[in-house]
């Protein structure tokens, strides 16, 4: 009997290779990375706010103080003060978010593509569509150019980077074990669960934000308990540091079931609408960017000084906007402001992430829903001057309703007010409110805000079922290495003999210079034996 010609040792089964394999298979070294993905995260959440604050520091305070523009805030209102209460040197303030843009943009010409423009949409697509790898420089270039743009006062949130971040560090994190695709994916998604947790101290609603958003909505529950563990480790380290100083301060709330479920339901249904309009601005002011004869260096510049000037007259759209939302929250800001600032949030958000600004629409949906929540009730009670109680609580609610409407994830934002607020009267409004707002923003607009980008690529993030499994699937994982070769001189006798001390169903066939002729199987042989 001819034996098959030697071949060469397969790497994945060598002791080492074997130990890689059981590694990334193994349940428990998930669990372990989980909880390593979740600490270190929040460690990173300590650290990138701490590059924000000192990089508002720097130009909120040390250069609008030597400009003479500082302690122009969230307090002014232009309906009211008029131009009185604007800085005399009034003209210096753009000065502040040109200066930052310019430093982007110096920066962006040592990492191009990397600095700049809303990075989560090419997150979802690194997840879902191209393996999950991610860069491990994304942690620092994200930390550094977010500082840059949120402190000179461009109008960005914080959790897009963030996110990406952690999603980073799920990345690194995930390489120690070389895990398989789908669980790859898995861990990435609990790095961006992590980051949310640890910035809100909201794990749950960090939990849903992975499930909604990162992995669009493809619940495993498998996945589940990963994600769960990642969150959970990131909010106890956070906790532990002492980093879970809550951004939002939300009053006791009071849900009357009464007359004013109609006007819930209602803000709702207008929610959606305005989500639609959000999105859309968001996309047509990047593409006219991308089309503007306007050097893409010189573009964040551009964009600085259109934000800047905005900022003489609206100064709470700076930034990601808390200090007005918790005022919102608390009734105190008039109408025709509040409304104001939901068009110029919209503007300013899309021409600063258009224009290569770095951040997140996070904050900006949140802000855009609470201004609207509280302008909304504000001007019900001009119109019927008693109809609503607290229009903080409609600030509050709509807050939640516009987030869950522009993200097409309304899980997340019901848990993250619920948890934000720990009142339990919030859950039935707001349940109304985003389910409502979703509902009306997916009829008008297939697409979230996270998502539009990714169809317009081409990617199909609504596929379930058998295409979603297929689509995450690679070719890699379907070949096997672990085969036994024949030579073309076996006789079918020798074969025979071969086949039945074998475990293996398919056979190389190869020549004399062992090169590949073909393949035999044991249902080729079967046919030739049965025919007499």
């Amino acid at each position: 009997m001819a034996s098959p010609p030697p071949t060469s040792p397969d790497p994945d089964q060598t002791p080492i290779g074997r130990w890689w394999q059981l590694v990334a298979h193994s349940n428990s070294w998930a669990l372990a990375a989980a909880v390593v993905i979740g600490a270190v995260t929040a460690l990173a959440n300590v650290a990138f706010h701490w590059a924000i604050d000192n990089a508002r520091q720097f130009f909120q305070e040390d250069m609008a103080g030597a400009l003479g523009v500082s302690g122009h805030g969230a307090s002014y209102n232009i309906f009211e003060a008029g131009l009185s209460g604007i800085p005399e040197r009034w003209w210096l303030i753009p000065l502040i978010p040109v200066a930052g843009m310019t430093l982007l943009a110096i920066l962006d010409r040592w990492f191009p593509g990397e600095m700049k423009g809303y990075g989560l949409p090419r997150l979802l697509e690194m997840v879902n569509n191209r393996g999950g790898y991610l860069r491990r420089r994304w942690i620092t270039l994200k930390t550094i150019s977010s500082a840059i743009t949120l402190g000179s006062g461009m109008s960005a949130g914080i959790e897009g980077p963030i996110a990406q971040i952690g999603g980073s560090i799920g990345s690194t994190v995930s390489r120690a074990i070389r895990p398989s695709a789908d669980r790859l994916r898995v861990l990435i998604a609990c790095g961006s669960a992590s980051a949310i947790a640890a910035t809100f101290s909201s794990p749950i609603a960090g939990v849903m934000f992975a499930e909604e958003i990162v992995l669009l909505g493809r619940f495993q529950a498998q996945s589940f308990y990963l994600i769960v563990l990642a969150a959970g480790s990131a909010t106890i380290v956070s906790q532990y540091l002492k980093a879970d100083q809550p951004i939002l301060s939300a009053p006791n709330f009071e849900f009357h079931v009464n007359h004013e479920l109609v006007f819930y339901v209602l803000m709702g249904l207008l929610c959606g609408l305005l989500a639609v309009l959000f999105i859309r601005s968001f996309y047509a002011i990047r593409d006219w960017f991308e089309r503007s004869s306007i050097s893409p260096t010189l573009q964040p510049i551009a964009g600085g000084v259109v934000v800047g000037v905005a900022l003489i007259v609206f100064p709470q759209i700076s930034a990601s906007g808390y200090e007005t939302m918790n005022e919102a929250f608390k009734g105190n800001m008039a109408a025709e402001l509040l409304l104001a600032l939901v068009l110029m949030k919209i503007l300013m958000t899309g021409v600063t992430l258009g224009c290569g600004g770095s951040g997140g629409v996070f904050a900006p949906a949140m802000f855009i829903g609470a201004a609207f929540g509280g302008g909304f009730a504000s001007l019900v009670n001009i119109l019927i001057p008693g109809a609503i109680s607290a229009p903080g609580g409609f600030a509050l609610i709509g807050m939640g309703a516009f987030l869950s409407a522009a993200t097409h994830a309304p899980l997340t934002a019901i848990f993250l007010l619920f948890e934000l607020t720990r009142d339990y009267n919030v859950v039935l409004p707001i349940m109304i409110t985003s389910v409502s707002a979703t509902l009306v923003a997916r009829r008008i607009f297939n697409d979230s805000i996270d998502t539009h980008e990714l169809a317009r690529k081409g990617f199909d993030v609504h596929a379930t079922g058998e295409t979603a499994v297929l689509k995450n699937l690679y070719v890699s994982g379907l070949v096997s290495k672990d085969f036994q070769q024949v030579p073309e001189s076996m006789s079918l006798t020798e074969f025979v003999r071969y086949v039945t001390s074998s475990q293996h169903t398919t056979f190389p066939v190869v020549d004399r210079a062992g090169q590949l002729s073909g393949t035999i199987g044991i249902e080729d042989l079967r046919a030739v034996l049965l025919n007499r």
